[in-house]
C-alpha cells in the first residue's frame, strides 16, 4: 500500500462528504515491472540473472541448512533441496504471521536457519527488486515522477492561494512496487552488494527485505507549508514515512528536508529518469521483422 500526502493542515471535516470515488486502474504506474521490456528481458525471463540466489542455494550455509532438516525429517539429503527448504520456512512464517499460530514447520528451524533463509530471500529480492541491477530501480522512473508531479502542484497551488486540489492521494500497489523505488531513491543501500559469498559480512547490512517491506507496506511523502519560514526555500518541507515511521533522507540522514533541497537531491532523475526510455530495450534485442 502506498500512500502519499500533498499537503499539511488538512482536517478530514473540510472535505464534503462525497461518498465512495470511483477509483482508477493504472497498471503501468502501480506495476511498471509488468510494462517494461527491459526489466522482462533482462531480469524476469532471463534464467542467468539470479546466478547470486542459485550460488547461495549452493553455499555452506545452505548445506548446513539442508543437512540438518534431512536429519530431522530422517530423509537422505539428497531428497532435499533449497526450493523445498523454503517452501517449508515460508509456511512457518505465514502461518505465524497471519493466523498467529505456530506452525509444525517451525519446529524444524532454529534462528540461525532463519537468518541463512532470510539472507536467501533478500538476496533474490535485492537483484529482482533492488540494487543488483539498475533496471530494477529505473523501471520505477513513472511512479517517481508522478509523486513529484504532484508535489510541485500542491506548491504552485499554495502559492497561488489556491485550494489544493489533491490534498490526499492514494495509490495501491505491491511490495514489488515499493522496493523499486525505494532503490531509486537510494534507500538501504549497503556499501557491499549482496552476494552469495558475504553472508557472515552481511549481518548488520540495511538491505532486509522483511522489514523493509512487510505486510501492508506503506511509503509517505508529507508535504508541510510553513509560513514562518526564514527563506523562501525553506517554504516548503518534506517528510518520509516507511511503514509509519519517519525514515531519514539518505543525502543527509535528517528526518525533514526541505522540498527545494529534495528536487535539487533527486534533479538527475528528474530530468534524466523516464520510463519509457528506461524500459526501451536496444535494437539488437528486438525481433527483426520478418522479410517478405
Amino acid at each position: 500500500v502506498h500512500h502519499y500526502f500533498a499537503h499539511q493542515h488538512t482536517q478530514l471535516s473540510a472535505f464534503p462528504d462525497t461518498g465512495c470515488a470511483q477509483y482508477v486502474v493504472n497498471d503501468e504506474l502501480m506495476r511498471f515491472f509488468d510494462h517494461c521490456p527491459k526489466f522482462l528481458t533482462d531480469i524476469e525471463q532471463n534464467d542467468t540473472a539470479m546466478h547470486q540466489v542459485d550460488a547461495f542455494k549452493e553455499g555452506p550455509e545452505m548445506r548446513k541448512v539442508l543437512e540438518k532438516i534431512a536429519s530431522a525429517l530422517h530423509i537422505p539429503v539428497s531428497d532435499m533441496n533449497a526450493d523445498l527448504i523454503q517452501v517449508a520456512f515460508f509456511t512457518c512464517s505465514f502461518e505465524l504471521a497471519i493466523k498467529n499460530e505456530n506452525s509444525p514447520w517451525c519446529s524444524l528451524f532454529e534462528e540461525e536457519d532463519g537468518k541463512v533463509l532470510e539472507y536467501l530471500n533478500d538476496l533474490k529480492q535485492y537483484w529482482k527488486r533492488g540494487y543488483g541491477y539498475d533496471i530494477n530501480s529505473r523501471s520505477s522512473c513513472g511512479i517517481f515522477q508522478y509523486i513529484f508531479k504532484n508535489l510541485e502542484q500542491a506548491v504552485s497551488e499554495s502559492n497561488s492561494s489556491q485550494p489544493i486540489s489533491s490534498p490526499v492521494i492514494l495509490q495501491f500497489g505491491h511490495a514489488e512496487t515499493l522496493q523499486p523505488l525505494l532503490a531509486l531513491l537510494g534507500l538501504f543501500k549497503d556499501k557491499e552488494p549482496l552476494n552469495a559469498n558475504n553472508f557472515v559480512r552481511q549481518a548488520q547490512r540495511k538491505f532486509r527485505s522483511g522489514r523493509i517491506v512487510p505486510y501492508a507496506a506503506n511509503l509517505l511523502f508529507v508535504l508541510y507549508r510553513c509560513d514562518t519560514a526564514s527563506t523562501p526555500e525553506e517554504k516548503y518541507q518534506i517528510q518520509l514515512l516507511l511503514n509509519e515511521k519517519l525514515l531519514p533522507f539518505p543525502h543527509s540522514e535528517k528526518n525533514v528536508c526541505s522540498y527545494q533541497e529534495l528536487k535539487e537531491q533527486y534533479s538527475t532523475i528528474l530530468q534524466s529518469c523516464h520510463f519509457k526510455a528506461e524500459c526501451e530495450l536496444p535494437l539488437s534485442n528486438k525481433t527483426a521483422p520478418h522479410e517478405l
